[in-house]
């Protein structure tokens, strides 16, 4: 097989902030390599992780090899397994694999297993076809290399289609999906047609400033801003902060995005959550009051570009039996999640962005 020199790996990319690049390797990060430092440990993984990146190019090739370092945070016993990587042929799932090898990591950074890891993708159509390789969302991936048929064509096919960015928590993040386009924002900006980034942080969306100057850097034509759930946990922010933080984190991303159409979602159902704060932080009803006033002032003062979702618009207590862990959604949830937001906000005369 022919293996495709880095450097032109790279630029077959999507769905990243930025690469990480040493002798051999590359590693797409949804956070900017350069303030790696600005982050604490768990926040660099999770941004670390691979959830919504994509190798994308046009080829007549019948096989496709990935060569990796991978580092997996594995499933809890009984949930659905993790680390699948989807292959799309033309804008439609061909295969899912979970190739060989790689390293699982407990949350603290406990390895088991040998990183080196390799998958290979086989039988493809043999005419010219846009390829699409999606990397796992619960894993990092290092690219050591890849490789199509010896004599196979490969053209760099960039995806030109409006960008939908969305920032949340895991809920966003959806590492417990089965599959790596089954995240909710994957499902929605693929029924829309629309290419997307995916800033769900597991664990770390936490409305602050740095994550802010990263969707206001990042060019797109609409923001999603999914916020709360993870400053619930310890109380970490109390209704005054709170309201504060979420304004600031507007106003960052509004430097250089004055009119893009933006949307603020509020947390999702959690049973143990919904009417109770943790030390004397808001409860996730108090937060969807505080958030719908903040937008609804930004509206007052004069942004016409910014809405309110509540959260159980897309996953309510009717929705329940399908948080396995009172959180987090399972696959299922999270395809009505995304089947929802497209209706809601992707679909009709007042959608936010249009193919």
């Amino acid at each position: 097989m022919r293996v495709i020199p880095l450097a032109d790996v790279e630029s077959l990319l999507g769905g990243h902030i930025d690469v990480r690049r040493r002798p051999g390797s590359l590693q797409p990060l949804r956070l900017n390599a350069h303030e790696l430092p600005f982050f604490d440990p768990f926040n660099r993984f999770v941004a670390s992780c691979a959830s919504g990146v994509r190798i994308r190019f046009r080829s007549d090739t019948g096989s496709l090899r990935l060569t990796a370092t991978q580092r997996l945070v594995p499933a809890q016993e009984g949930a659905e397994q993790r680390g699948a990587y989807d292959l799309l042929v033309d804008g439609a799932l061909f295969a899912r694999g979970f190739g060989t090898g790689g390293a699982t990591t407990a949350l603290d950074g406990v390895l088991t297993g040998d990183e080196a890891f390799e998958i290979q993708f086989d039988g493809l159509p043999a005419a010219d076809k846009l390829i699409e390789l999606w990397l796992p969302q619960a894993a990092t991936v290092v690219i050591t290399g890849l490789s199509i048929d010896d004599g196979a064509s490969l053209t760099l096919s960039a995806d030109t289609r409006p960008r939908i960015l969305f920032h949340g928590s895991s809920i966003t993040h959806d590492m417990e999906a089965f599959g790596a386009t089954a995240p909710w924002p994957a499902v929605a900006s693929t029924l829309a047609n629309l290419n997307h980034i995916n800033l769900g942080w597991g664990g770390s969306c936490l409305l602050s400033g740095q994550a802010a100057r990263i969707i206001r850097d990042t060019p797109a034509d609409a923001v999603v801003l999914k916020l709360g759930i993870n400053v619930h946990t310890d109380g970490q922010l109390k209704e005054r902060n709170f309201t504060d933080a979420a304004h600031a984190m507007i106003s960052i991303v509004r430097e250089k995005k004055p009119a893009t159409p933006m949307v603020v979602i509020s947390p999702i159902f959690s049973a143990a959550r919904d009417a109770y704060g943790a030390n004397g932080g808001p409860s996730l009803q108090r937060m969807r009051e505080l958030l719908l006033d903040v937008v609804r002032v930004r509206i007052a003062t004069g942004d016409r570009a910014i809405r309110y979702l509540s959260g159980l618009d897309l996953f309510s207590a009717a929705d329940a039996h399908l948080l396995p862990d009172d959180l987090h959604p399972n696959t299922e949830g999270y395809r009505l999640m995304g089947e929802r937001f497209h209706a809601a906000l992707l679909t009709g005369p007042d959608a936010l962005i249009t193919a």
